[in-house]
């Protein structure tokens, strides 16, 4: 879960938007706090995301969002529809995606659930797999985990995981949630009935919900088995027994195949609302013209 400072970050960004979405003379100023609010959550994760899940995509795009962000400020101060559009959008992304960060219990749930369909399709496929007994010393540390030995032989008291087999923990990342935020945002988009939009919704965060159960039964029963166990010279230091299969199976080929499914569903949805397509275009413009602008005057 998030830290004391992503906590305090995160916090301000969703109220922040929530004050946006409220008329009034302030709301440009309440949107452009919530901005900066959020990045710099995002930009506290770093270390975690870097160091600790080892991810080498959404870095990249965390560093990334300053340039939009100083282009999203410029704009929101003009109050320029297309922008106030693509806030309205991070509001609700961060509305969603936040309030899982900071209510555990609201977390906890939704990782539960994956972790439930996850052991449905484990069983299903007839693949070994052990998880910790409810009732278990380890149950409340490691409900959430998958190992590939008996925990009797995996976990010690006081010590938890001793790196003996191959243990895989099903987090808040690995539940979809980001997928669904963004194209929540996406929907939220549309000028359109409520009832369109929570149908919308609905065709969007099914099937990414689904999708993710197989992603991780992908990454287990990979990382379980070695069956990517590329380039391991590449790892040496690692303390995560076996770590180059998790990173393959996990941080590049499920990291890509993500990025590969919002982008198909994005155009279903550009498909089901064909006016969604030029909001989304008109925000793009502005985003790429500034970029242009300033890359034009670097040159000269």
């Amino acid at each position: 879960m998030a830290g004391l400072i992503e906590t305090i970050l995160f916090t301000a960004a969703l109220i922040l938007f929530i004050l946006f979405f409220i008329p009034g003379k302030f709301r440009k100023y309440f949107g452009i706090a919530a901005w900066i609010a959020l990045v710099a959550g995002l930009f506290a994760m770093l270390p975690e995301l870097i160091f600790v899940e080892g991810n080498v995509i959404y870095p990249v795009l965390i560093a990334l969002s300053v340039i939009l962000l100083i282009i999203t400020i410029k704009h929101l101060l003009k109050e320029d529809k297309p922008i106030m559009d693509f806030t309205c959008a991070g509001g609700v992304f961060c509305i969603l995606y936040v309030s899982f960060i900071l209510f555990k219990p609201l977390a906890d749930w939704l990782i539960g659930t994956v972790v439930y369909w996850i052991s449905v399709v484990l069983n299903a496929m007839g693949f070994e797999y052990y998880r910790v007994a409810e009732g278990s010393a380890f149950y409340p540390d490691f409900w959430n985990f998958f190992f590939s030995l008996p925990p009797e032989e995996t976990l010690m008291p006081g010590v938890g995981y001793v790196g003996i087999g191959y243990a895989d923990e099903i987090v808040l990342g690995c539940t979809g949630i980001t997928a669904i935020a963004l194209l929540a945002a996406v929907v939220f988009l549309t000028h359109t009935t409520w009832i369109k939009k929570i149908l919308l919704l609905l065709l969007v965060t099914v099937p990414v919900y689904v999708i993710n159960v197989f992603r991780n039964v992908f990454v287990i029963t990979t990382y379980f088995n070695q069956s990517l166990n590329l380039f391991p010279e590449w790892f040496i230091g690692n303390p995560i027994p076996g770590f180059a299969s998790y990173f393959w199976s996990h941080n590049v080929i499920c990291e890509g195949a993500a990025f590969l499914v919002i982008i198909v569903l994005a155009v279903i949805l550009f498909k089901c609302m064909p006016g969604l397509l030029g909001t989304v275009r008109d925000i793009v413009m502005i985003f790429v013209e500034d970029i242009r602008t300033f890359v034009r005057g670097k040159k000269q």
